[in-house]
């Protein structure tokens, strides 16, 4: 009986380990908070640039009519002051466009300023938001390798530990390995419980001498009378 709870003991340690490793893996992060931050961030710096974009190509736009206009104007002053002149409604009426020009001028000048601050705002934000997802980037990276090393050694320690526990299974009479499960399943895993100065490691119950003796024994199955689980001495 000894070799079977001593085998016990050990399935009871292994599957310890399974069950740690497991929960291990399943709560190691792998990115995909961090990438869905990441994606809002790109998302945001996108139209970011597609507004500076926007407002670079209004500047563009407007410094081109400021030409336009200002060749315009220059060319309609020269005919009007130049002495080619000489009918009084003509020249009036280039004197109006000369002071529409001018006016158009000025409104373009002023839209041009403000489109300048606009720019430079609008680049600063893009420049901040650039540097935060490049930051995030990186962060996730970071997870990912990290979650990509720990879960390869995790899935190792699985697997290791299963083939392990094959070898002990298959040393195991039926009847306990169908015990053992049972009380896995009822007690949260904990089927094997060690036995240390009279109590049980698993509900911390205290147990008499008698029982004690026997489980340092190990003639045969005792179970702790408060949890009901297997008792062991111990390795």
């Amino acid at each position: 009986m000894k070799e079977q709870l001593d085998l016990l003991f050990d399935l009871q340690q292994l599957d310890t380990k399974i069950d740690w490793a497991t929960r291990e893996l399943n709560g190691l992060d792998d990115g995909t908070a961090k990438r869905a931050e990441l994606s809002a961030a790109e998302a945001q710096l996108a139209g970011l640039e597609d507004a500076l974009r926007q407002a670079n190509g209004e500047q563009l736009d407007k410094e081109l009519q400021l030409e336009s206009t200002e060749t315009e104007r220059k060319d309609k002053w020269g005919k009007a002051y130049g002495g080619t002149i000489s009918d009084p409604k003509e020249l009036a009426s280039l004197e109006r466009k000369i002071e529409e020009l001018q006016r158009r001028r000025s409104k373009l000048e002023d839209d041009l300023l403000t489109l300048y601050d606009d720019i430079e705002r609008r680049t600063e934000a893009a420049d901040v938001q650039r540097a935060t997802a490049e930051r995030l980037r990186q962060e996730l990276d970071t997870i990912v390798a990290t979650f990509q090393t720990r879960s390869a050694e995790l899935r190792e320690v699985i697997a290791q530990a299963g083939g392990e526990r094959e070898s002990v299974v298959a040393g195991l009479d039926a009847g306990l390995l169908a015990d053992y499960e049972g009380l896995r399943h009822k007690t949260g895993g904990l089927a094997v419980a060690v036995a240390k100065d009279q109590l049980c490691t698993g509900c911390r119950v205290s147990m008499s001498l008698m029982i004690y003796e026997s489980v340092l024994a190990c003639k045969h199955v005792v179970r702790c009378e408060g949890c009901r689980r297997i008792l062991h001495p111990g390795k």
